[in-house]
């Protein structure tokens, strides 16, 4: 979370606005809603301020997806570096589109002017067919070059502009890749955390269930004594595709450290989880991987689960977490290779 110091005089001003915010349209107060309205008092965080400010010209309603949505697009940047560039690049942009116009006014007043001394020639008595055919050519030159200053400043505004977009694309592309396991190619600790925010706020709306299976490859360490680290790493590959082949949309596979994963389902009871459970079990307990190179198998691939159902507000993620954990430990208490949930161990 992020830390602030302010003089104290200051910060209890702002928790005494904050505290008469969240009465008067009743938001809820969560570490992640204080946070964006404490840099919303705070007043330097401009961009902020400015959706908060029309979002409340349009709605009193401020829902705990709302609040988590705007911590993480103004408050925490996923990748810094790339998150600077595009916003230099968009006042760059704007920069230059205020500057163009103002450019393109100036030209088109001279021009303007220009033209207006060609008209009043054309008043002139007794002009001459040269004298006409000289005011003609004129005007096309005047008219050519106000059409050249305006393809001008159109083609240097579309450049700015693709620049734009090619950095957010590359800001897109470094958000994702904060977010993805390097190895599985599945989400990361960060992808799961942020996961489990939306789906327990999303939970808490809808009522519907959401569960976590916990799951880890049982004696991974073997892999990596008997057949070195490569191999290991193939081990942990190899489970995440397992998991991910037949996987859902309401479900988010993410590597939570080490050999041990998650899978979060929405929408899903207790008992279809730990039915998804058993069916990803079956599978890596069938499969039988070979030595690259070589006919021999490596030994059996075993993994065991935990499977909890999210209580609600009644409980922190952290406890959900562990409940899951506890639930797999169990597992492994009782011999490994099998699916244990919550229901259980009562």
């Amino acid at each position: 979370m992020i830390q602030y110091s302010q003089p104290v005089n200051k910060s209890r001003d702002i928790y005494q606005s904050i505290t008469e915010k969240f009465s008067q349209i009743k938001i809820n107060p969560t570490p992640i809603n204080y946070t964006v309205w404490y840099e919303y008092f705070l007043g330097s965080n401009l961009d902020l301020n400015a959706e908060i400010n029309d979002l409340l010209r349009n709605s009193k309603h401020f829902p705990d997806r709302l609040g988590l949505r705007l911590y993480e697009q103004y408050i925490e940047k996923d990748e810094p570096h790339a998150q600077t560039q595009y916003d230099a690049a968009v006042a760059s942009h704007v920069q230059q589109t205020s500057h163009q116009m103002d450019v393109l006014k100036q030209n088109m007043a001279q021009h303007s002017k220009t033209m207006q001394s060609y008209a009043d020639n054309l008043t002139v008595p007794n002009l001459q067919g040269n004298d006409i055919e000289n005011l003609a050519q004129n005007i096309r030159s005047v008219t050519e070059l106000m059409e050249s200053d305006t393809n001008k400043i159109c083609d240097d505004l579309q450049s700015s502009s693709q620049q734009v977009k090619l950095l957010r694309k590359q800001l897109e592309q470094a958000r994702a890749e904060a977010h993805t396991d390097d190895l599985t190619q599945v989400g990361n600790r960060k992808a799961f955390n942020k996961a489990l925010q939306y789906l327990s706020i999303e939970q808490s709306e809808t009522e519907q269930p959401l569960c976590l299976i916990m799951t880890d490859i049982d004696h991974f360490k073997s892999f990596n004594d008997t057949y070195g680290h490569p191999v290991g790493d193939s081990v942990l590959r190899y489970f995440a595709k397992i998991m991910t082949q037949e996987a859902e949309e309401n479900e988010t596979v993410c590597r939570y450290g080490g050999e041990e994963f998650a899978i979060l389902m929405k929408n899903t009871s207790i008992e279809q989880a730990t039915r998804r459970a058993e069916q990803i079990r079956q599978k890596i307990a069938s499969c039988r991987l070979t030595l690259k190179g070589e006919k021999k198998p490596i030994k059996p691939i075993t993994a065991s689960f935990g499977v909890a159902l999210f209580k609600g507000k009644i409980e922190s993620l952290d406890e959900f977490i562990n409940r899951a954990d506890k639930s797999l430990y169990r597992a492994k208490e009782f011999g490994r290779n099998q699916v244990v949930h919550e229901q259980m161990m009562t």
